[in-house]
């Protein structure tokens, strides 16, 4: 990696971006290759190797191979000679005829040698002509290479304008002997060729057709001696196109011969020739196929132009010598000496231009410079003015680089005068025109808005860093002003235009090579820019004396004086002595101090700017006095004031070394409020001071005007470090920063368990630690170490009582997360595993007590409050294998009431006989009683019948079996809470489930037995229908239906306790009942109790009658003697005797006929009347009957109304009036609805 990083840092950083491209197409193209070439390997050769793809350039190679072989001064020569194209099939006699005809093994031996060793193309260098041969591979490859290939090889031959010519050798025994379609196919490959190239020549092509090895045929060397002998040539005219046939018969034409050579020839060579003539004809018809087939027609290309057909045989006097002789015409000396006239007057004005080329581009390349050194100062103008149109400002970053630019055109513009001498004096205005504009636009640009700013905000600006603004300004390279403003900078720009005439570089300012800021950077200026500036004006620029140029003046309209530039420090140093000795006596307002110390940071660090800027500044008397000397011609009387400004600049370089003490101790007083803020109390009780002093004096005095200030830093960081002490002694948490007590329990209430760890951990450990160590050799008295001791211990306590919360609320938050039944298996099955929330709540816990070692008096209330989760911590400790051996009988709990409630038991898991406690000692295999009815814990699934033992709080059940267990472990209090979640939350469901059930059987309980009854009279007044005495024996204790569901359902989950039915101790205020269901027991306990009695026979209704006066008769004369009131067999008689309460038992269940009657006598008349009323047809006629009296002032006392027989109804009304105690229908009317 360090090779990798030294070799990016070689790079220059402006071709990293072409580097990292270079990377990425190496990164792409290499994979690329790879599996190019290994796909290119493992493709299948196939069964016969197809021939390379001919190269575009092949054939090209092998003429420049071919000229390259001659001598230099022929080479021009040679390619300006015409051109034949040897063209044929295989074994034509191509090579031969060229041989015969060219004579090229003479021009070899004169160093003209030809290229023969081509397997594609031989060149061959005749007297004055080239010939190409091309082999008959190359005739037949017809691909788009091989037609590239050609075409490059004749445009460099023949596309100057050279003649060429096509020869087609063609083998008489080949045309003789091969098949029409391989010569038609050969003739078309040819006319390819030829083709393409007429194509190149732009014209059509002349084309000759040569016949060879015609001497094999007999009779031809006597046919060839015999046309030689009267000078006729081997030669003969092709007929035209469309009459190709014609050549079949070309012998027939020269048949006039024949007799001529009955004279001239011996008998042997006549009867050959005469043979010749007559089985001769086979090749001419051939040739007529081929011709024919060569100049089919085509539209797309030129027509070659075939003229003659030669003979040839190996045979000198039997050839035509002039097969490869171009014609006359293409190759007289006018035409070659005007083509290479035209090629030398070419030549000449090349060679001119490339002499005068480089004058020229030194020219072009000077202007070219110019113009972009233009452009750039044009873009940098344009810029400027578009920047102060829009009313903005001109920052020196901005303004920088288009100057560096422009700057590097006009040092590129210098420096290309180098290249010629003349140009030196060349553009003299132009170049001296653009360093002024440059030079113009740097003053608009960056140090005109600095002097407008301090015109506009004189308050912004210094009386010093006018001056030296000014002197900028003003300043040029070729005088004192300008060098002293040189040698202020850290850098000097090195321009090539600047440095011609230019004086020696002056030495750079002392104070400017310290590595600080320069005075340049101080008024706000750039380095660079003011460089570029003051070496570029030559000569210094004088502001014209116009209103438009009033920014280039003195800004400050008033006279200045010492007191009003030394007043920021006399109020700053009046305000920071007045802070510290406040703070020291007065504690409460101690909470302002961080703010009144931010509040000054913003005017000490424009205090400490201008300290550091006096040293920059303590050449101003020899700037002031240079910027008068100028020939820019500035006015320093304007400057009113300016004597103060530099005994303010004297004053602070004098005092130097107090000022910067006492803004030191500033800033470590700031920076140590700071760093208090963020201290904890142990931290800042181990701390001497409010802030650690430097090693500067003891006191520090400052004198300014009239005042004389006086500081202690050792002092005041003491003062109000004890002040702090106080405060924090007084309101029990610090003025700013940390959050102490009950705010800082507040604070960390959102945090959990192992972020309290982790603060312990991090924070309160190592400040205990810390400050026990710290405190052994801090030096402080007795006093003070006890008084710090008491707030790190408070600080413990509280820690342990925040701690000890989050303990218990960690313990607290474990929720058992079964709501409904469905659920429970699943998260008990979860409990049984070696990972759950439990587990990992136990875990948290028992790490979280583990904070060993808690040693010392400071850890006392901490050991005090992890106490309690001791056991926690023994129950989770694990053992060799990491398991936690001591949670076991916990988990085989869950896991056997798991098992119960999912009613198959696992073997050795459930005991028996807690399995037979649940089901009530039945056998597995019945289940309900010999009676047929069901008991509750019967009605129950396994889940309720669980519950409900856990509710009955009996011995057997989990809760108490846990219960023990906790005990056993030590674990109390909230921290059962989680171990019996799962057991509560089983009670709870079952709980649920039995609240269901009986809620279910009641009401179908209540439908089947108390509503049929409810409903009917007695219960009901109103009812018209009435209960008969033997339904009521439902309601019978000792047999009655009801009564046997309730002993059966209800009896387990309530008892009697008198007249009242309640729930069980255990099930008091836990089990939710039927609405209504205890108060309608209890009503019909009464009824039973009132109706029947311990064995079931039916009890009498005990009431008292008394009776009352009788009414008198409404009829004169006569007197009701007797009244009485029969109930069934029980009859009571009231003859107005003295009265008292006589019992009157009412049999309820026999009331037969219920009956009120009068007896009226008159004695005159000895005759008896009887007034009655009877209820009849009722088995409760007697309820009835009594119920029918009407209400008087006295609620014992009952009347009816009766109507003797013979009297009409107003006057035979009497009033009967009964004593009567207790109403039979109450206990009926008392049961619920």
């Amino acid at each position: 990696m360090d090779v990798i990083k030294k070799l990016i840092a070689f790079i220059p950083p402006k071709w990293k971006p072409y580097a990292l491209l270079l990377v990425a197409l190496l990164a792409i193209g290499i994979p690329l290759f790879l599996v190019w070439r290994a796909k290119r390997k493992a493709a299948p050769s196939g069964t016969a190797a197809a021939p390379e793809p001919l190269a575009k350039n092949r054939l090209r190679k092998v003429r420049e191979k071919f000229l390259a072989g001659l001598p230099l001064r022929h080479r021009v020569a040679v390619r300006d000679l015409p051109g034949v194209v040897v063209l044929g099939p295989a074994g034509a006699g191509k090579s031969r005829l060229i041989e015969l005809d060219l004579d090229w093994k003479r021009q070899a031996r004169q160093f003209l040698p030809s290229l023969l060793t081509d397997s594609l193309l031989q060149i061959y260098l005749g007297a004055d002509v080239v010939a190409q041969e091309l082999s008959a591979q190359l005739v037949e490859d017809e691909s788009p290479q091989a037609r590239g290939a050609l075409r490059r090889l004749w445009k460099d031959s023949f596309g100057s304008g050279q003649q060429a010519l096509a020869v087609l050798v063609l083998d008489a025994r080949w045309l003789q002997d091969t098949p029409p379609d391989e010569v038609r196919r050969t003739a078309q490959l040819l006319r390819g060729k030829l083709n393409l190239l007429a194509e190149v020549r732009g014209g059509a092509l002349e084309t000759r057709v040569c016949l060879t090895h015609l001497d094999e045929r007999e009779g031809y060397a006597d046919f060839a001696k015999l046309l030689r002998a009267y000078h006729v040539p081997l030669r003969f005219p092709l007929p035209p196109p469309g009459q190709e046939p014609r050549l079949g018969s070309l012998l027939k034409a020269q048949e006039q011969y024949l007799a001529l050579g009955l004279t001239a020839l011996p008998v042997e060579s006549f009867e050959r020739l005469e043979r010749f003539y007559s089985e001769g004809n086979a090749p001419f018809e051939a040739l007529s196929r081929f011709v024919t087939a060569l100049m089919e027609g085509q539209t797309l290309a030129y027509t070659p132009t075939l003229a003659t057909v030669s003979l040839s045989s190996a045979d000198k006097d039997a050839r035509d010598p002039d097969v490869l002789s171009v014609s006359a015409e293409a190759s007289t000396a006018k035409a070659v000496h005007a083509r290479y006239l035209h090629i030398h007057l070419r030549r000449a004005v090349l060679l001119g231009l490339a002499c005068a080329l480089p004058l020229l581009a030194v020219y072009g390349h000077f202007a070219w410079r110019l113009g972009q050194a233009r452009t750039r100062v044009q873009r940098f103008e344009e810029m400027v003015q578009r920047i102060r149109d829009q009313g903005q400002e001109v920052s020196g970053a901005a303004v920088q680089e288009p100057v560096v630019a422009a700057g590097h055109s006009l040092d590129s513009l210098w420096r290309a005068m180098n290249t010629w001498p003349l140009l030196r004096y060349s553009f003299t205005d132009a170049r001296e025109d653009l360093r002024q504009r440059l030079a113009r636009g740097i003053r608009e640009a960056h140090i005109r808005p600095a002097l407008e700013k301090c015109h506009r905000q004189p308050d912004t600006c210094r009386p010093e860093q006018v001056i030296y603004l000014l002197a900028t300004l003003h300043g040029s390279r070729e005088e004192p002003l300008g060098q002293l403003v040189l040698s202020s900078l850290k850098t000097r720009p090195n321009w090539s235009f600047v440095s011609e005439d230019g004086p020696a570089d002056p030495a750079v300012d002392a104070a400017a090579s310290e590595g600080g800021r320069s005075w340049v950077s101080a008024v706000g200026l750039n380095d660079s820019l003011v460089a570029d500036y003051v070496v570029m004006s030559d000569p210094p620029w004088t502001a014209p004396d116009t209103p438009e140029a009033s920014w280039a003046r003195w800004p400050f309209p008033e006279p200045l004086t010492q007191e009003s530039q030394l007043m920021p420090w006399q109020a700053h140093l009046r305000r920071l002595q007045d802070l510290l000795a406040n703070r020291a006596v007065e504690p409460r307002a101690l909470e302002q101090l961080d703010a009144e110390l931010e509040s000054m940071q913003d005017e000490r660090r424009r205090l400490q700017t201008l300290l550091d800027d006096s040293a920059r500044f303590s050449s101003l008397p020899r700037a002031l006095e240079l910027l008068a000397a100028s020939e820019a011609r500035v006015d320093t009387s304007r400057f009113r004031g300016i004597p103060s400004t530099i005994r303010t600049v004297a004053w602070i370089n004098d005092h130097r070394e107090v000022l910067t003490n006492v803004l030191r101790m500033e800033e470590e007083a700031f920076l140590g409020v700071k760093a208090v803020q963020k201290m904890n109390v142990a931290e800042l009780l181990v701390r001497d001071g409010l802030w650690l002093p430097g090693n500067g004096p003891t006191v520090l005095q400052v004198p300014v005007l009239q005042s004389t200030f006086e500081f202690r830093p050792k002092d005041s960081s003491r003062l109000l470090h004890q002040a702090l002490l106080r405060y924090h002694e007084k309101t029990g948490r610090l003025p700013f920063g940390v959050v102490e007590g009950e705010e800082a329990v507040a604070a960390r209430s959102g945090a959990s368990l192992a972020s309290d760890r982790l603060e312990f951990d991090t924070r309160l450990r190592p400040l205990v630690d810390e400050f026990t160590t710290r405190i052994k050799g801090s030096g402080l008295p007795v006093e003070e170490v006890l008084q710090r001791h008491e707030h790190v211990r408070r600080k413990v306590n509280q820690f342990a009582v925040q701690y000890r919360n989050r303990l218990f609320q960690r313990v607290g938050g474990y929720r058992f997360q079964a709501v409904i039944p469905a659920l429970l298996p699943e998260e008990l099955s979860r409990l049984t595993q070696p990972s759950s929330d439990l587990v990992d709540m136990l875990r948290d816990v028992a790490q979280g007590v583990a904070l060993e070692p808690l040693e010392g008096p400071f850890y006392e209330s901490l050991r005090n409050a992890v106490a309690p989760f001791k056991p926690i911590a023994t129950v989770m400790k694990p053992d060799e294998t990491g398991n936690y051996t001591a949670l076991n009988p916990y988990r085989a709990l869950v896991a056997q009431m798991s098992d119960e409630l999912n009613a198959v038991p696992r073997q050795g898991v459930v005991p028996a006989e807690a399995t037979a406690s649940l089901t009530g000692g039945l056998a597995t295999g019945s289940a309900q009683p010999a009676g047929g009815a069901a008991k509750l814990q019967e009605l129950l699934t396994p889940l309720g019948r669980l519950a409900f033992a856990m509710m009955l709080e009996d011995d057997t059940s989990y809760l108490r079996k846990v219960d023990a267990w906790l005990d056993q472990q030590g674990l109390i209090g909230e921290l059962r809470q989680p171990f019996r979640q799962p057991f509560l939350a089983v009670r709870e469901l079952g709980q649920r489930e039995i609240e269901r059930t009986l809620e279910r059987q009641w009401e179908e309980a209540s439908g089947r037995f108390l509503r049929p009854l409810l409903k009917h009279y007695p219960f009901t007044q109103d009812a018209s229908q009435e209960v008969a005495q033997e339904d009521l024996e439902v309601l019978r204790r000792l047999d009655g239906a009801f009564w046997d569901f309730v002993s059966r359902v209800l009896t387990p989950v309530c008892e009697e306790r008198g007249s009242e039915w309640v729930a069980r101790s255990a099930l008091q205020s836990r089990l939710a009942f039927p609405q209504g269901m205890l108060p309608t027991l209890g009503k019909l306990s009464r009824l039973a109790r009132i109706l029947w009695d311990a064995e079931g026979r039916p009890r009498p209704l005990m009431l008292q009658v008394m009776p009352l006066p009788l009414p008198k008769s409404p009829v004169p004369g006569s007197f009701v003697t007797l009244g009485s009131l029969k109930c069934g067999k029980t009859t009571f008689l009231a003859y107005n005797q003295s009265p008292s309460w006589q019992e009157f038992p009412l049999s309820w269940w026999d009331q037969q006929t219920a009956s009120l009657m009068l007896e009226v006598r008159a004695p005159s008349e000895q005759a008896v009347q009887y007034a009655s009323l009877e209820k009849s047809r009722s088995a409760w006629s007697c309820f009835r009957l009594l119920e029918s009296s009407q209400a008087t002032e006295d609620p014992q006392h009952r009347k009816w109304s009766l109507r003797a027989r013979a009297a009409t109804p107003p006057e035979g009304v009497m009033e009967l009036r009964v004593g009567l105690k207790g109403e039979p229908w109450i206990p009926f009317r008392e049961v619920p609805r």
